[in-house]
């Protein structure tokens, strides 16, 4: 046996050209700035779904959380991704979910039924936790490391649920969108969505 990859055009695709790509992971996965590579490097347009509730309500995440709790958070993210992702505009596009957006069964299938693969960006947690440890983000789940790693063990396996799954601890961006790219079958050369 050998370890050569059969020559294909695409030995690794799993999908026709998806109108959008969902990043999935949990907090300090590197969803942000890895979508906004992404979609650079694609010519994509990209959004971050926890900027669109922000703008939408008009506080920010920890401000909903706090006044309003996780529930109306969860409730305001379930229907602004389903205004998202059923859009006209929605196509040619790199979504970046938050961290627990995933983790509710009814946007998974979401995303399944409109042909929108997830990509889930995974690190170890204790590298998730040294990435979320800069006092210039705020994050309203974020408390002690013991609490941290159980979350993260706790939705796991619902990131696991994603059509990929990336491995991001001590990589450099470009290679992940590469091998986003590359693992979805996608053309850059190609401009289908410019």
């Amino acid at each position: 046996m050998t370890d050569e990859i059969p020559s294909s055009p695409r030995p690794h695709a799993l999908f026709r050209v998806p109108p959008t790509i969902s990043l999935v992971g949990f907090m300090g996965a590197g969803k942000t700035t890895i979508g906004r590579a992404l979609a650079g490097k694609l010519g994509w347009r990209f959004a971050d779904l926890d900027d669109l509730i922000q703008a939408r309500d008009g506080r920010t995440v920890s401000e909903i959380f706090q006044q309003s709790g996780e529930e109306a958070f969860r409730r305001l993210e379930r229907q602004l991704l389903e205004e998202v992702v059923r859009s006209p505009e929605s196509g040619c596009s790199v979504l970046s979910l938050g961290g627990g957006a995933f983790i509710d069964n009814t946007n998974r299938e979401l995303l399944r039924e409109n042909g929108i693969p997830a990509v889930f960006l995974d690190a170890p947690a204790e590298e998730l936790f040294r990435r979320c440890e800069d006092p210039t983000v705020v994050r309203p789940l974020l408390s002690d490391r013991d609490r941290f790693s159980a979350m993260y063990e706790q939705r796991r396996p619902a990131y696991l649920n994603a059509a990929l799954c990336i491995q991001t601890a001590g990589r450099e961006i470009a290679s992940i969108v590469d091998e986003i790219i590359a693992r979805l079958g996608l053309d850059v050369h190609s401009g289908a969505c410019k």
